[in-house]
This record gives structure tokens, sequence and C-alpha cells, in this order.
């Protein structure tokens, strides 16, 4: 296994989240965790970062457990982006995306020129630097999402972890991430796994669809094998209407109504 979950038990007092999940996530795809709200997603996710402890079962990376790395080693390979980040509010957009290079820095050293030039290099592919300079508190929801990305680009990871990057981002913005998102897997072959509450944005960005339900794996493939009437009603109980989108090449869904 390259990289996934097996077996994984998480409880918060009496409510049992994950009831034995495992799934993997093939290297090189872009692959979109989906179900309703408090199934999980988060909580799945929170292990990579040691902000969860599940009760049993296993994170693996090369077929090693995740606990067996030590932290930095962990970081250099797998950047994880939380939902909700913060920064000094005097931060600039540079300052900010180098933070992304102490991982690879010795305990104690400032980074180099040699991961500067690797932080100019990730806000020009990433569209920032123009706002090289600007405080981070005062750019838009997208340019800020985009920022924080690039912070997690800049640690040169091999899978990139998003919990719900286009949160609290007007459509045009969730595009934009997304689009960047996509570009930075095609260009520099990131893994990337990250949970979307938009399944037509999954959709059409993702490669693969997982769908939790009940504590488990309830289904997984391309969005085409996914996305039916039957899985919108079963996970997330609505009806709808599934077409093909033939510009992008990934189906759509257009709901009724609540069962």
């Amino acid at each position: 296994m390259y990289f996934g979950f097996e077996d994984i038990h998480i409880a918060y007092g009496d409510k049992k989240v994950l009831r034995g999940l495992s799934a993997d996530f093939e290297k090189g795809s872009i692959t979109a965790l989906v179900g309703p709200n408090g199934c999980g997603k988060s909580s799945l996710l929170r292990i990579l970062s040691r902000g969860v402890r599940p009760q049993r079962g296993t994170a693996w990376l090369d077929g090693r457990d995740i606990r067996s790395y030590r932290r930095r080693e962990l970081a250099q390979r797998i950047a994880v982006l939380p939902q909700l980040h913060s920064a000094p509010g005097d931060i600039d957009v540079r300052t900010l995306i180098s933070y992304g290079r102490y991982p690879h820095l010795r305990p104690g050293r400032r980074p180099t020129p040699k991961d500067m030039a690797r932080v100019d290099a990730v806000m020009a592919h990433t569209g920032l630097c123009q706002l090289a300079d600007q405080p981070v508190a005062s750019l838009s929801g997208g340019e800020r999402q985009r920022a924080w990305i690039a912070l997690a680009v800049c640690q040169d990871p091999e899978i990139l972890v998003l919990d719900e990057p286009t949160t609290y981002l007007d459509v045009s913005h969730q595009v934009d991430v997304l689009e960047m998102v996509r570009r930075l897997n095609r260009e520099q072959g990131i893994t990337v796994v990250m949970v979307l509450h938009d399944l037509n944005l999954a959709a059409r960005y993702a490669d693969r669809l997982c769908a939790i339900k009940d504590g488990v794996l309830y289904l997984s493939g391309s969005p085409a094998e996914v996305m039916t009437d039957g899985f919108l009603r079963e996970v997330f109980g609505v009806t709808a209407h599934v077409y093909e989108d033939e510009i992008n090449g990934c189906p759509y869904f257009i709901p009724e109504k609540v069962v």
C-alpha cells in the first residue's frame, strides 16, 4: 500500500464516528472524500497531523505506520492543510509561505537563499508574486486560501491533504483554488486527498471519489461510477437527476427533493 488507512475506529465519548474504515489512495491521483456532515471525513484526515488518535487502526505510508515516522520526516512527505488556520495579522504572504520550508531545516536554522528561491518559485506557480509583500490579513478569501496552499506546497510534499479547501469561498474562488490544485497535481505529480462538500466540483476535479457513510467507506470509484441517483439517495437522502458534462467529461447532478 502506498498511502491509506486500515480499520480506523474513532469515537468521541459514546459517539462512534468511524467504525472500521479502510481506504487507499493511488499515487499521483486526486481523491475527494465525500459524505454527509459529521460522517468522519475531517476526523480521518486529522490522524495524519496527529490531531486525532484512533481507538484502533492504522494510517500507512509506503508500507509503514505513520506513527513510526518522526514529525519532521513525515512533514517532508505529507502536507496537511486543516479547514481552520490563522496567521499573525501583520505577516506578509512571502513570509507565510516560507514557513513551509521549516520541515527541511535543521533546528534553529533560518531559511537559506536556496529555500527562499523555492518560496519564490512556489509563489510564481500559484500566481502570488504580485501579492508577496501584502499582509495575509488584507487578502480576499480566495487569495488567502491560495497562500495557505502555497505554504503546504512549499514543504515539497509527495502528498497534499486538504480539508474543505473551498469552504466560505464564492464560486469563482472555489474554481480558482481547485484549478490550482489540479495544476499542481498534473504538473508536479503531487498526490492530492481532499474533503469537498460540493459534489459537482468533486466530480469535476477529482480522479476518484471515496464516499463515507455510517462510519465506513461506502463506495469508491471514478466520478462516473460513484455519482448515480442511487448513491445520492442512499448517502445524502436526496432524489436527483444525474447528467453528463460532455465538455469536462464528468457527471453532475441537479437535486430534486429530500427523501
